[in-house]
C-alpha cells in the first residue's frame, strides 16, 4: 500500500495469543489486497489487467468490486475521481523527479489513454479496457477499501471495536470500551499561515484527508501536487486540503481525492447532493484564502 498501517482493537476475551492471531489475519488480508491492487508490483492483478486492451479479462472478486465502486464514484463526481489516470500519474511522477513540467505534446497522448468511460464490466467478475495503453491506478481509493476489508474481517472474528490507520486515513468501527466515540485529529492552516489542530469524534465511520498542502513538488517556483485533474491532465496547483468524514474508508478516500480536484466552488455542490458525506475544505491560494465546511461537519468537532 506504500504506507504505514496501524491497527488497534479491543477483544473482551483478553487473550493475547488470540489477539495476535487476529492481527496476523488482518495484515495477511491487507497483503493479499496489496498483491491485487498495487501498481508497484509488476505481477499484481491490476498491472496484468492494464497490459491488455479491448478484451474481456476475468478478475478476482476484490478487484471487480473495487473497480465497480470506482466507476460509480467517477460518475457521481463528474469524472473528478478517475482510476484510469495511470498514464498521467506516471508522466507527472517523472516531472516531479526531474523538476520539469510535461509539455502539451506529452500530456495529450497520455490523456487520450484515460477516461473512466473506457472501463467496462461485460459480466460478473469480468473487465474490459476499451482504450489501448490504459493503466489503472487505485491509489486514491485502495487504502480506504483495504481498511474497510480489515474492519469487516475483524467483525467476523468477533471484534467490534477497532481502528485501522492507513497512513493517516482512518476507519473505525464501534467505540472503545466505556467510550462513546473514537477521538481523532486533523490539522489545517488558517489564513495567517498558522497550523490549527482540531479533534473529531467518530464511530462506525472513516476520515480521510487529501490535497496538495503536504504532497507536492515545486517546479519553476510553482507548487504541483501528486493529484491530477482529469479534465486538463495537469497536476493540481490550487493549494487545497480536503478532510472527509464518510460511512466507510472507500468513500472517504475517493471523495477526498475528487473534491481536491473540484475545489470549493464545484465541490460544495457535489457534497450537497451526496448523502452521509461531511467535508472540511481549505484553499490557500496567495491573496485568496478560502475555507468551507458542510453544516454537519461541525457536529463531529470536539470542543476543548
Amino acid at each position: 500500500m506504500g504506507t504505514q498501517i496501524g491497527l488497534v482493537f479491543y477483544d473482551h476475551n483478553e487473550d493475547m495469543a488470540r489477539a495476535d492471531s487476529i492481527a496476523q489475519l488482518v495484515f495477511a488480508r491487507i497483503d493479499e489486497l496489496n498483491s491485487t491492487l498495487s501498481n508497484y508490483l509488476p505481477n499484481s492483478e491490476i498491472n496484468k489487467l492494464s497490459s491488455g486492451s479491448n478484451i474481456n479479462v476475468a478478475v478476482s472478486n476484490d478487484l471487480f468490486r473495487l473497480l465497480q465502486i470506482s466507476g460509480d464514484y467517477a460518475a457521481k463526481t463528474n469524472g473528478a475521481f478517475d482510476i484510469t489516470l495511470g498514464p498521467l500519474i506516471e508522466l507527472w511522477k517523472k516531472a516531479r523527479k526531474n523538476r520539469q513540467i510535461p509539455s502539451i505534446a506529452e500530456i495529450k497522448p497520455a490523456q487520450q489513454r484515460t477516461g473512466y468511460g473506457n472501463l467496462e464490466f461485460p459480466m460478473l467478475n469480468t473487465v474490459r479496457l476499451k482504450q489501448e495503453g490504459m493503466q489503472l491506478d487505485v491509489g486514491g481509493i485502495g487504502k480506504g477499501f483495504a481498511a474497510d476489508e480489515a474492519i469487516s474481517l475483524l467483525k467476523s472474528n468477533g471484534i467490534n471495536a477497532a481502528l485501522v490507520d492507513m497512513g493517516g486515513d482512518v476507519t473505525v468501527s464501534n467505540a472503545p470500551p466505556n467510550k462513546e466515540f473514537w477521538v481523532l485529529g486533523f490539522s489545517y492552516y488558517d489564513k495567517n499561515g498558522k497550523e490549527v489542530f482540531r479533534k473529531i469524534k467518530l464511530k462506525n465511520q472513516a476520515v480521510a484527508t487529501s490535497g496538495d498542502l503536504y504532497q507536492y513538488a515545486v517546479i519553476d517556483g510553482k507548487r504541483y501536487s501528486h493529484i491530477i485533474n482529469p479534465k486538463n491532465g495537469m497536476a493540481l496547483s490550487n493549494n487545497i486540503q480536503v478532510t472527509i468524514i464518510a460511512p466507510n474508508g472507500t468513500m472517504a478516500d475517493a471523495y477526498a481525492s475528487a473534491l481536491s480536484v473540484l475545489g470549493i466552488g464545484e465541490g460544495c455542490k457535489i457534497v450537497q447532493e451526496t448523502m452521509n458525506l461531511e467535508v472540511f475544505m481549505v484553499e490557500d491560494v496567495p491573496g485568496s484564502y478560502q475555507q468551507w465546511n458542510s453544516s454537519g461537519f461541525l457536529n463531529y468537532i470536539v470542543e476543548d
